[in-house]
């Protein structure tokens, strides 16, 4: 079981693996803080709350754990550009063990509401998380985590936790992503705001077809003429593009530079930024810029470490440029930070097993893949007609 500590480690050796040197990190942009009034928020939608995680006891190290969930999970969450938090000074009030929901979203100005509970029985600890939508009233998420709590182990804890549960509910296929997307399909695209934009584009990743493709695209190409300096419309588009040379979806001419000029455009707009490194790393991939890839999914890779979908794109790209093992362990390392994975996810699973010639393996990968609708898993799964 990785923490986060393992996934920085394992991203740094990631970086060697390229040829150049690579510039230090820098720390993502954190997300602009709620303002004190929730009137401000009204009509911007979208606005996440994390809520004091609670602990009724006596027990201080746990006090202390509840405090540094809270606190680890906004930030996680804040690494993603495409989400708006609210600043943690905006929810302390929230502290106190019975809260209204509903009624505290509507205080902050958020449509989205986390909160967690820690209780203890001996050396067990439980944590539960849900996240409501305020709006609809629907209860989008709970999960709940048991583990052997130790006072000393505290920040091993934490990096076990955090990672999972920001992953689980805000990764391109995180619940968040999902349901904001899902809430804007039915809006008309010419009254979708840039910003919508990208949220709407979420859905493409769990609809992977030219027609949602067209629809996604169109909508991009729309949102960065109207505001050519929102660096997460660029890099959405960088994919979009790039969904025509490696999908075969809806091809314009010379799909990879334009791919590669979106990229540039959201990384210079928005350098620490991980979403525009991201999208810049997958175009070099497919350009055959080994180096340049190498170096870019490093980039997005250390700016956010909580991303499980594109940490397992570009382990599937990784093991395809010749680092198998690396690449798998980067793919199955994801899954374990958000387990509503997509299917895709066992591609370099499938294609590792197929090249040893381990032809059992392999079909068992692309049969637990099930995507009927994606036309490479045609070409890959044949039901052994033995069986019929």
């Amino acid at each position: 079981m990785q923490t986060a500590r393992d996934v920085s480690n394992e991203f740094r050796d990631l970086a060697r693996l390229g040829s150049h040197p690579v510039a230090a990190s820098t720390p993502a942009p954190r997300n602009p803080a709620a303002p004190d009034s929730a009137s401000a928020l009204v009509g911007e939608g979208f606005w996440v709350a994390v809520l004091p995680f609670k602990y009724a006891g006596a027990n201080a190290e746990l006090t202390a754990l509840a405090d540094g969930l809270t606190e680890d999970v906004t930030t996680g969450l804040s690494k993603f550009s495409y989400l708006r938090v609210i600043a943690r000074s905006s929810t302390a009030r929230y502290a106190q063990p019975a809260v209204d929901l509903r009624a505290a979203a509507k205080e902050l100005g958020a449509r989205y509401v986390m909160e967690g509970t820690l209780r203890q029985a001996g050396s067990r600890l439980r944590l539960v998380v849900q996240l409501a939508d305020a709006v609809s009233g629907a209860h989008l998420w709970a999960e709940k985590y048991e583990r052997t709590f130790h006072p000393d182990s505290v920040f091993e804890l934490q990096d076990d936790l955090v990672p999972r549960i920001v992953a689980t509910v805000a990764d391109q296929y995180g619940v968040l992503p999902r349901s904001m997307s899902e809430v804007l399909r039915n809006k008309p695209e010419d009254a979708l705001t840039p910003r919508e934009a990208v949220l709407r584009a979420f859905s493409y990743f769990g609809r992977i077809i030219p027609e949602e493709h067209a629809v996604v695209r169109r909508i991009l190409e729309r949102a960065v003429r109207e505001a050519p300096d929102q660096a997460d419309c660029w890099a959405m588009l960088s994919m979009m593009y790039r969904g025509e040379f490696a999908q075969g979806f809806n091809a314009g001419p010379n799909p990879l530079d334009r791919a590669l000029t979106a990229a540039q455009r959201a990384v210079e707009i928005a350098p620490a930024s991980a979403l525009g490194h991201y999208a810049l790393a997958t175009t070099h991939f497919f350009r055959k810029e080994k180096v340049s890839f190498r170096v870019a999914a490093e980039r997005a890779l250390a700016l956010n470490p909580l991303d499980g979908s594109v940490r397992a794109y570009l382990g599937i790209l990784t093991a395809a440029a010749g680092e198998w093992d690396r690449g798998c362990q980067m793919v199955e390392s994801a899954k374990q930070l958000n387990p509503n994975y997509p299917g895709w996810f066992y591609t370099a699973g499938f294609a590792n097993a197929y090249r040893q010639g381990k032809y059992a393996e392999a079909l068992e990968a692309s049969a637990r893949a099930n995507l009927p609708g994606y036309f490479q898993w045609h070409a890959v799964f044949q039901p052994d007609r033995r069986q019929r």
